[in-house]
């Protein structure tokens, strides 16, 4: 920016000094119209009607000092009438009478203003004036270079402004640029990189990294990668011993109670029928069977009379049973990945208005598949036939529910659909459909 700058002074001075050097040519022409070229008085007269004429206003500078001299330095005419010293014939001023030679002025001088005390920035320009092929005198301006100073300092603000806002501008893109670059083959990466780890972390195993470069974020990928496949593996063995031992404590429960595991599997059956009509996903109607073939598996903890009582229990008999779904949550909860189990043993006792058991959850706040089984449950429980009672009508259990369905025990909308689901299918009613994973009903 400084070099620029000290160019395009350079360039603005030139052209000072070269349009002054015009002005100067201009007065030659004159006093070369006269017939006595070293006549005094009318070199004056030309000195004095210059420096009076209106284009001078036109000019990028103003005349400090007009004069004309002689070979012996004698000044013939003067802008600033007065008595002038003889000037000294030397250097540039030498060269202009011998080999007839144009003085621009190599530098700027400043000179103090003897009225104001200020230094005028001024350059010299001097040319010979020829007569008969001689050169016979000079003539020399002084010129105020103020105006183009002026010039200078105010295009040099713009250019700076200019040139630093291009700079900035430059500067700004070149940083989005590198952003962009390290954002692309470092942060995305490694952002991509923590995404996976952290669905990891969150029992999702079938997550992987996917960009996978050739540099050390690629094999960093590509290591995470290989950990996932051996905890995944390690978690699904894991999880298929567990199930194996659940469907073991199945087996006990039903050596148990007879009742609860029958119990299950119709739960399972129009649970699984309520979750096809509401339009679940293949893998969410999975979910939905298997948690309600086990929502009840929680009952080995509590004691056989209890269970196999021939009559309707007392208060206290009541509250233990109510421990089942707590205690089926914790049997469930190791099955991080099928956290839908864990819910729907919790919270299928739960009601819509938040009087349930065992944490009082209201509304959606309890999960759907919950919901969902809390009405099949219900459905088979008032069907169902017990040690001591015999199961009412599909009918009349209908028209109870009908009248219920704003009581605040279940999902308004879910039991209106199973309503509707059960009254206008008769098979339905009487015998449930192969199951969609191929077993038949039990």
């Amino acid at each position: 920016m400084w070099r620029s700058e000290v160019v395009l002074e350079g360039a603005f001075l030139d052209q000072t000094k070269r349009e002054a050097l015009v002005f100067l040519l201009g007065i030659e022409h004159e006093i070369g119209k006269l017939d006595e070229p070293l006549n005094r008085k009318a070199l004056q007269q030309v000195i004095d009607q210059t420096i009076q004429r209106d284009q001078l206003d036109l000019l990028n500078f103003s005349i400090y000092a007009l004069y004309i001299f002689n070979a012996d330095g004698q000044i013939l005419a003067h802008s600033k009438p007065g008595k002038y010293p003889l000037k000294q014939i030397d250097g540039t001023k030498a060269a202009v009478f011998q080999q007839g030679e144009i003085s621009l002025g190599e530098e700027v001088e400043y000179a103090r203003d003897p009225v104001t005390g200020i230094e005028i920035p001024k350059a010299d320009i001097i040319i010979p004036l020829h007569h008969n092929g001689k050169v016979i005198a000079a003539v020399e301006v002084e010129i105020n270079l103020e105006a183009t100073i002026k010039r200078i300092q105010q295009f040099d603000d713009r250019y700076e402004r200019e040139l630093v806002t291009v700079f900035a501008i430059c500067f700004i893109i070149l940083l989005l640029f590198l952003w962009w670059e390290i954002h692309r083959l470092l942060i995305h990466p490694i952002q991509s990189l923590g995404a996976v780890t952290e669905k990891i972390a969150a029992g999702e195993l079938s997550s992987r990294e996917e960009q996978l470069g050739r540099d050390e974020l690629g094999d960093l990928g590509r290591s995470v990668n290989r950990m996932a496949d051996s905890i995944e593996q390690l978690f699904t063995e894991q999880e298929e011993a567990y199930l194996q031992m659940l469907q073991s404590l199945a087996k006990a429960l039903e050596a148990k109670d007879a009742y609860t595991a029958t119990h299950s599997g119709r739960v399972s059956k129009f649970s699984v029928q309520l979750g096809r009509r509401l339009g679940l996903d293949k893998d969410e109607l999975k979910l939905l069977k298997q948690g309600a073939l086990m929502h009840d598996l929680g009952k080995i903890g509590i004691a056989e009379q209890i269970l196999n009582k021939p009559a309707p229990l007392d208060d206290a008999e009541y509250e233990e049973m109510q421990r089942h779904p707590t205690l089926t949550a914790n049997i469930m909860r190791p099955l991080k990945r099928f956290k839908e189990f864990a819910e729907i043993a919790a919270w299928h006792h739960e009601r819509w208005d938040g009087n349930g058991y065992p944490d009082g959850l209201k509304g959606e706040q309890i999960p759907l598949l919950a919901r969902i089984v809390a009405i099949a449950d219900t459905w088979d429980a008032m069907t169902g036939d017990r040690v001591y009672r015999k199961g009412m009508t599909p009918e009349k259990a209908l028209s109870i529910i009908e009248s219920e369905f704003d009581s605040g025990q279940w999902d308004p909308e879910l039991v209106r659909v199973f309503v509707a689901m059960m009254r206008g299918d008769l098979e339905a009613r009487h015998e449930v459909e192969e199951d969609m994973f191929g077993e038949s009903p039990a």
